[in-house]
């Protein structure tokens, strides 16, 4: 699988994990769930990026 195709897929995977920033953003500010969680958000995305194009690139 080329570059492109593949970063496009590790890409979009995150998708899902950014459409919980809206509800986890509420959680915070009424005091359910600590800041700590939303600073902690970007990291879980290069993580979740990262793991899917590696995988990607194991496909035969």
């Amino acid at each position: 699988m080329n570059l492109r195709p593949r970063v496009r897929i590790a890409l979009a995977s995150t998708v899902p994990t950014l459409l919980a920033l809206p509800v986890l953003c509420v959680l915070a500010a009424v005091g359910a769930m600590p800041w700590a969680v939303l600073l902690a958000l970007p990291v879980v995305l290069v993580v979740q990026a990262a793991a899917t194009f590696a995988r990607l690139n194991q496909v035969p």
